[in-house]
């Protein structure tokens, strides 16, 4: 964790980091599937490496998206993503995300392209997703982040483009207790600090 305060949370990632990733039962990743495929199959989370960019995740406070900004391992910046996502939800062990299937990718030479237009075109008005009404609502979200980063306002004013994390973090792995439901409020604090 970066920072947690008015402006949201911000977690570091390092390139290298441990992450767990849906697989099949012969342990290929999923994630070229289409996610209403993967969901008639069976499928598994398998520990997985984050690559290929060093970054840093902004998820400001009840906003619909998460912004991430990311470096080549040499320093050079690619970019910023957009994640459209309903706001978070906390608890005592992290966040949980709902993720909305489109993105938008944004360049540092002002170019920039939707994401998974197709996938979130399909998942529209199915019921394990959501409906046309809120496809619009996750639409307009991307395009007032693309108005913003168009006219250079915050988060896309440069803000942590200087940001460097402390070398001594080194990659992460996941926690002990990363399997737990969010709703395990019944664990205290100080269980996720073993």
């Amino acid at each position: 964790m970066v920072s947690d305060d008015e402006q949201g949370l911000a977690l570091w990632i390092e390139a290298g980091s441990q992450v767990m990733r849906r697989v099949d039962g012969t342990g290929r990743p999923t994630r070229q599937l289409s996610l209403l495929k993967s969901l008639r199959m069976t499928t598994m989370l398998s520990p997985g490496t984050w690559q290929p960019f060093r970054t840093l995740m902004l998820m400001p406070p009840g906003a619909a998206h998460c912004v991430w900004w990311s470096w080549r391992p040499d320093g050079t910046f690619e970019g910023w993503y957009v994640n459209l996502e309903r706001p978070v939800t906390r608890w005592a062990g992290g966040v949980d995300v709902y993720d909305q299937e489109l993105d938008l990718l944004l360049y540092p030479d002002g170019r920039w392209s939707w994401k998974d237009e197709d996938a979130f075109a399909e998942y529209t008005g199915h019921p394990a997703f959501w409906d046309e009404a809120e496809a619009a609502e996750v639409r307009d979200e991307g395009e007032r982040l693309l108005a913003l980063a168009r006219a250079g306002a915050a988060p896309f004013d440069g803000r942590w483009m200087d940001f460097r994390p402390d070398p001594a973090w080194g990659l992460t792995s996941m926690p002990h207790w990363w399997e737990l439901p969010a709703d395990a409020t019944h664990w205290s604090p100080e269980y996720f600090r073993q």
